[in-house]
């Protein structure tokens, strides 16, 4: 068959002039006005969570020093402090994102997060500084290996509970505080404190059983919050 008839006969290739409706064949094209009304709702969503997570944030920060006298070391002081034991805490603001919107805000409230700490310390540090009391400044190293430990343990648990959304309501986020206790001892402890003669993988697997410990009291709060967060549709009611 001639290349003239394929183009102007009945069986010639078909093109998107062919098409009844093409504006509207294929759904809704979306217009400017559609798009800054879904960044906005996007907006209004991510504030909460972000606030939530930022007041985590300070309270890791100021309890930092806080010593918990029921673990003490060798020479008498306590190796843990009140910071420690919020930890977990901010995991059940990530998880509970998470539970409402899913992994993609989960994981952009984290982000927004890091973003807005690393930006205070960039370009307020120096300001900031001078007004807080000695000492209690973390060195970088520990500040580097607190935010790369919080980082990783809090999108393991994402996905980790993500995939365990199911019938049994306490399935997915007690596997997420688990894995997220896992995954932030085993980065932070060695990023902290190895190679510094301070008897860190003793200190690791308590605080790893601890994390744990914590989690398990944590679904109770979970629980009582389920109703006034339930997830948005699409997620199966989990």
């Amino acid at each position: 068959m001639a290349a003239g008839a394929i183009e102007d006969g009945p069986y010639r290739l078909r093109s998107a002039s062919d098409m009844a409706w093409g504006s509207s064949s294929y759904g809704h094209r979306e217009t400017f006005w559609d798009k800054a009304a879904a960044t906005l709702t996007v907006t209004l969503r991510m504030i909460l969570p972000v606030l939530a997570l930022l007041a985590c944030t300070a309270a890791l920060f100021l309890y930092r020093d806080t010593p918990v006298p029921l673990f003490l070391d060798g020479t008498g002081t306590s190796w843990l402090t009140a910071s420690h034991l919020l930890v977990p805490v901010a995991f059940l603001c990530v998880h509970l994102t998470n539970r409402r919107y899913g992994p993609a805000y989960a994981f952009a409230q984290i982000v927004i997060v890091a973003a807005f700490v690393v930006g205070l310390v960039l370009f307020a540090g120096d300001q900031i500084g001078p007004d807080l009391p000695q000492g209690t400044l973390p060195t970088m190293r520990e500040a580097v290996g607190v935010g790369a430990a919080f980082f990783v343990a809090s999108f393991i648990s994402i996905c980790v509970f993500d995939g365990a959304r199911g019938a049994r309501w306490w399935t997915a986020p007690l596997l997420g505080f688990l894995s997220a206790a896992i995954f932030f001892v085993l980065v932070f402890f060695p990023a902290a404190y190895a190679g510094t003669g301070t008897p860190w993988f003793d200190h690791a697997v308590k605080y790893m059983g601890l994390l744990a410990g914590e989690g398990v009291l944590l679904l109770i709060p979970y629980w009582m919050l389920r109703s006034v967060v339930p997830p948005l549709s699409g997620f199966g009611g989990y």
